[in-house]
């Protein structure tokens, strides 16, 4: 896509310099000319550049406040969250699994050198045991003893400039800044608890506009660190994700859930925050609830390395991608929907995006959104989507009852026919629906249709797909073209139930096919 396209898009539109009800990023590449010592975004970094790549983005990237020093208050506890998931040679590992140390050491110094904060405490909770837990899974030796993520040798191989353990790090920064102090905390072992000593929950803080949970159970195990730090800085590697589509700033939260509470026995994986929290087939509700209980204060993404394809090794020596860029602001939204758009999906289809949006945590419309330093549409790539990757469906329809119409809400990608509408999939059943797309012009594409039940679809009058689906279900599981008008098309679903069930979903994807929803289009509200 060229620049024209880009913007003709509505991606990243710019805003005239200082525009005061803008969210501000600032996006600096390896190559940005102001840097001493600019590099092409192929080459490996050193600590020197990495550091000014940091630092430049987060003066680019300022806060309403006017910089991020500005906005943390003297004496502020501050916590650091990057991504430190697994330690080698976890067979999950690979290189851009998780956030560059030197990232991390960078945002480090600019807290401890530029603002006033009292604490500063790097914090993260990963797939490993504390060296004192008894049990003996999810355990990481080195030199024949038990280690953590904070005393965990590197060497100096994977990060060029850094060199030695996290806990090394944090420990020369308390001698350089003697008057403040620096410490490391396991958020996997900082559950909150009651006075009897369990682990205690809380539910989703409401925000300003009356939104709660959307999770499936809407109280959670939460950290005494990120409930009670005054500031919260969120530190990701930019990459794909198998569920979420991508991994970011918001998704950088699952790291936040206590895995003592959440693991069971045996393993040492949130496994219960999967099985309680999810819903609608998707993790991004509870991404989104853990967020709530203390959003991100600033956000600086580590876009030197990253992994495409999902999240962790898939064993392949093409899955390491490397971009060379730093991205910071303090609008989390906005952040993670220009990181979908730098690995090249549709920010729209980000689900978590929206729920966050609707908590009010940020900004997706990407016309209210200032890029300052390079430019969000060069030098991209498309990045490998996970296998059976989809866009977000249509969530609004109309359903024919009586002799009427009434608009109908999905809170997710599946629409459940008999629950939706309240009528029951008796024999001779036939559920009548109607869903509208607006087109920037004519295009081509593919309807993706999940259906469990026999179904004639319509686009404009003109039918387009008619089949019988009693196998298993799966959101956008059919795929058909499709040729769509300038303006409004309308789409007509006649389902009738199969053994009872009746279930739907709708996407409209580009000539690529790849899952992403069509560049422009937009669902229209019933």
């Amino acid at each position: 896509m060229n620049r024209r396209q880009f913007l003709a898009a509505g991606a990243f539109a710019a805003a005239l310099p200082g525009a005061p009800d803008k969210t501000c990023l600032g996006l600096v590449r390896s190559t940005h000319s102001k840097l001493r010592q600019p590099a092409s975004l192929e080459t490996e970094l050193t600590d020197a550049q990495v550091r000014e790549m940091v630092f430049r983005a987060i003066d680019l990237g300022a806060p309403r406040a006017g910089s991020l020093a500005a906005k943390i208050r003297p004496g502020s506890w501050v916590v650091i969250k990057p991504n430190i998931v697994f330690l080698r040679p976890h067979p999950s590992y690979a290189i851009g699994d998780i956030t560059d140390f030197r990232v991390t050491r960078a945002v480090l110094e600019y807290v401890a050198r530029h603002s006033q904060a009292g604490r500063i405490t790097v914090a993260e909770g990963g797939t490993y045991r504390r060296t004192n837990d008894k049990a003996e899974d999810n355990v990481v030796t080195q030199n024949k003893q038990r280690v953590t993520a904070v005393n965990f040798d590197w060497g100096a191989e994977e990060f060029p400039g850094f060199d030695g353990s996290l806990g090394g790090m944090i420990t020369s920064f308390a001698r350089r800044f003697p008057q403040k102090q620096f410490d490391y905390v396991d958020l996997s072992y900082d559950a909150v608890r009651d006075a009897s000593g369990a682990f205690h929950r809380f539910p989703v803080p409401q925000s300003p506009n009356g939104v709660g949970a959307f999770g499936a159970r809407p109280d959670y195990f939460v950290t005494n660190t990120i409930t009670r730090c005054d500031f919260l800085i969120t530190v990701p590697v930019m990459k794909v994700h198998l569920q979420s589509g991508i991994t970011a700033c918001l998704k950088n939260y699952v790291g936040t859930a206590p895995r003592e509470a959440y693991a069971r026995p045996g393993v040492f994986h949130n496994a219960l925050l999967h099985e309680q929290h999810s819903a609608g087939d998707r993790i991004d509700p509870f991404i989104v609830d853990l967020a709530s209980f203390h959003p991100p204060d600033y956000c600086v993404v580590d876009g030197l390395r990253g992994l495409q394809a999902q999240e962790h090794s898939i064993h392949r020596a093409d899955q390491t991608v490397r971009s060379n860029l730093i991205l910071a602001g303090e609008d989390p939204v906005a952040a993670d929907s220009m990181v979908a758009r730098l690995l090249g999906f549709n920010p729209i289809d980000m689900e978590f995006l929206h729920m966050a949006a609707r908590r009010q945590m940020g900004v997706m419309d990407q016309t209210q959104i200032e890029v300052r330093g390079d430019e969000p549409d060069r030098d991209n790539r498309r990045w490998e989507r996970p296998d059976r990757w989809y866009g977000r469906c249509n969530r609004h329809w109309r359903i024919a009852k009586g002799s009427g119409w009434i608009p109908l809400e999905a809170p997710f990608d599946t629409l459940d026919l008999p629950a939706a509408s309240g009528t029951p999939p008796a024999a001779g059943t036939t559920y009548t629906l109607t869903a509208a797309a607006t087109s920037p012009g004519h295009r081509r594409g593919f309807l993706w249709i999940g259906l469990r039940g026999k179904v004639k679809v319509k686009l404009n009058g003109a039918t387009v797909a008619g089949f019988d689906s009693d196998t298993r279900y799966r959101a956008a599981q059919f795929q058909f073209p499709v040729v769509l008008q300038p303006g409004r098309n309308q789409l007509e679903f006649e389902v009738q139930p199969i053994d009872g069930k009746a279930l739907l979903s709708a996407l409209v994807t580009g000539t690529r096919n790849d899952g992403d929803t069509l560049e422009g289009l937009r669902w229209e509200r019933a």
